[in-house]
């Protein structure tokens, strides 16, 4: 049977895209820069659907261009029109499938990266595609304009030393946008603690799919007392939500950091 990305079946798509028809909408993606139909196969998780029809951008990674934009290309309207208007920023997103990675593969200035099983972290795939551990990036200092991870801290053995390496290689006032599972009323949650070097599970185990892997390990939720970690890391940070004039460009309840490299 074949399947999507997602790990579902083409016929479970169709399905699920029926039952939220109320929810797609038409409007523009800052993605690929196209007017586009933005569907909805899960209205409770809209943040990592709503896929534009022609690039695949989910709500949360439009909602992360947007921020791209708004801090480092006022005057670009998308991702794809960076190859004209901005293409001396250099970008680092650790995903090689996504659709800013389809987009910008072309732009010199952009590098991207997964965690490729069986290959040494800073093996250079093909050109601009590393395998790279996060803990350990192999680029050297200041080498971007912005650092993208989305989804990936909570997944991060140690998250401190990613974002040290994260500040180390961003220029002087460079941008780590990001996102991640985060709770706005208390304080981070562990689901995997490091005791003595070892990994002990103190809550269920929790896993995220993963297109590469197929399934991956939360170590943590994160909260309120990040932000007193990234103010320390050397980092200036707010939050950015959502909001209804949104939702022409296809996003909806979202959130996404936006995280500056202070001296």
């Amino acid at each position: 049977m074949l399947k999507t990305r997602s790990g579902m079946s083409v016929r479970e798509v169709l399905a699920r895209m029926l039952k939220n028809i109320a929810y797609h909408n038409i409007g523009y993606c800052n993605v690929c820069g196209r007017i586009s139909f933005f569907i909805c196969t899960d209205a409770k998780t809209a943040r990592n659907n709503m896929h534009c029809i022609f690039c695949r951008s989910s709500s949360r990674k439009r909602h992360v261009a947007k921020m791209a934009l708004w801090k480092l290309a006022k005057k670009t309207a998308s991702i794809a029109a960076i190859l004209k208007n901005a293409s001396q920023l250099k970008i680092y997103n650790t995903d090689t499938s996504d659709a800013f990675s389809k987009i910008l593969s072309r732009n010199e200035s952009y590098t991207c990266s997964d965690f490729f099983p069986g290959v040494n972290p800073g093996t250079q795939v093909k050109e601009r595609v590393f395998c790279q551990d996060i803990e350990n990036l192999s680029f050297p200092d200041e080498s971007f304009d912005l650092v993208i991870t989305e989804d990936v801290l909570e997944h991060i053995r140690d998250y401190r030393k990613a974002l040290n390496e994260i500040r180390r290689v961003l220029k002087p006032d460079g941008y780590h946008i990001f996102t991640i599972p985060f709770s706005f009323d208390s304080g981070t949650i562990a689901y995997i603690d490091i005791v003595d070097g070892k990994e002990v599970q103190v809550m269920p185990p929790e896993f995220h799919g993963d297109w590469l892997r197929g399934k991956i390990a939360v170590y943590r939720k994160f909260g309120t007392d990040l932000f007193g970690i990234l103010d320390l890391t050397g980092f200036e940070t707010s939050v950015n939500f959502s909001r209804c004039v949104d939702r022409k460009y296809g996003i909806v309840d979202s959130f996404v950091f936006i995280s500056r490299k202070t001296a």
